[in-house]
C-alpha cells in the first residue's frame, strides 16, 4: 500500500494571470487524469499589483477534464495563501511554473515561488524554463529518481516507491559520478545504485540502476531526460531558510532550470 503521507489526492495549480504560470497547467493535468483526481486551479485577487488570473473560468473550461475546480481568494499574499491551501489537504500536491532565468541563464525563482518551496512539506512538481511541452505524454511512465549519495536519498526513494505505485511506471535510479573517479569507486557506486534498485523491486516497484559521469550533474541528468520522453524527474532537497539557491542545492536549481520534463522536488522533513 501507498505511503498516506505522499499519496495524492488534488492537484493545486496557482496562476498569475501569465503565460509562464500556465505552462503547469497540462502536466498538472496528467497527473489528475492519471490518478482521477480533482485538479483545482487558483489565484490571488491583487488589485494593487495587477496579478491575477482573471479569466480562470475560461481557462477551466478549456481543460478537457471533468474534474476542474476553480478558486479566486480575495486578499492575502500568494505565497502565504498558496501554502495555506495545499497544507489544509495533506493529499494536496502543488504543481507551479518556475521560469525567471537570471543574466547567466540561471533559474531564479519569484518570492511567491521561492516561499512555497520553502515551506512545503509535500513533494511539489515544478515546470521550469526548460520544460518542452512538446514532450508533454499521454501519461507519464518513468520517474528519474536523482541520487547524490546524501542523506536526502531516503526521502527520494521513499516518495519514488509510493509514486511508482501510484502511476504505475518504472524506477530509474540516477547518480551523476565526477570523471576522475577511479575504478573502484565508480564499481562502489554502481553496486551500491544496484541494491537500492533491487530493494525497491524486493517491495514490488519495477526499478534499474543507471550511473552517469560527468563534471556537471545536472546537465548529465538534463541530457538523459531527454531520451526519456514519458519521465519525470525526482530530487530531494533539505528545507532550508535563506537564499534560493542555498535553499534547493546548485545541483536542483540547475536541474530545474534544463529539465525537458516537470521535476518533482521532495523535501527532506
Amino acid at each position: 500500500m501507498a505511503d498516506d503521507k505522499h499519496v495524492v489526492s488534488r492537484v493545486l495549480v496557482p496562476l498569475d494571470g501569465s503565460d509562464e504560470a500556465q505552462r503547469a497547467l497540462l502536466p498538472a493535468l496528467r497527473v489528475a487524469q492519471t490518478l482521477d483526481c480533482p485538479i483545482e486551479l487558483v489565484t490571488v485577487y491583487d488589485p494593487v499589483n495587477g496579478r491575477w488570473a482573471r479569466d480562470l473560468d475560461d481557462i477551466a473550461e478549456q481543460l478537457p477534464y471533468d474534474q476542474v475546480e476553480v478558486a479566486v481568494v480575495g486578499a492575502g499574499w500568494p505565497g502565504e495563501v498558496i501554502a495555506e491551501m495545499a497544507g489544509e489537504n495533506p493529499g494536496t500536491l502543488l504543481c507551479m511554473s518556475a521560469q525567471h532565468r537570471d543574466e547567466v541563464d540561471r533559474l531564479v525563482l519569484g518570492s511567491v515561488s521561492a516561499h512555497l518551496l520553502r515551506t512545503s512539506r509535500a513533494p511539489t512538481l515544478v515546470v521550469g524554463p526548460g520544460y518542452q511541452l512538446s514532450r508533454l505524454p499521454r501519461r507519464y511512465e518513468r520517474l528519474v529518481v536523482c541520487l547524490d549519495g546524501s542523506d536526502r536519498a531516503e526521502t527520494a526513494l521513499a516518495v519514488a516507491t509510493t509514486w511508482a505505485r501510484l502511476f504505475a511506471t518504472e524506477v530509474e535510479l540516477v547518480h551523476v559520478a565526477s570523471p576522475t573517479e577511479n575504478s573502484a569507486n565508480l564499481e562502489a557506486l554502481g553496486a551500491g545504485l544496484s541494491r537500492a534498485a533491487d530493494a525497491l523491486a524486493d517491495d514490488g516497484v519495477q526499478a534499474s540502476a543507471t550511473l552517469l559521469t560527468g563534471d556537471n550533474p545536472a546537465a548529465s541528468i538534463a541530457e538523459l531526460l531527454q531520451s526519456r520522453p514519458a519521465a519525470l524527474a525526482l530530487t530531494a532537497t533539505h528545507g532550508r531558510t535563506g537564499l534560493t539557491r542555498l535553499l534547493l542545492g546548485s545541483v536542483t536549481t540547475e536541474l530545474l532550470t534544463r529539465s525537458p520534463t516537470p521535476v518533482l522536488v521532495a523535501p527532506v522533513t
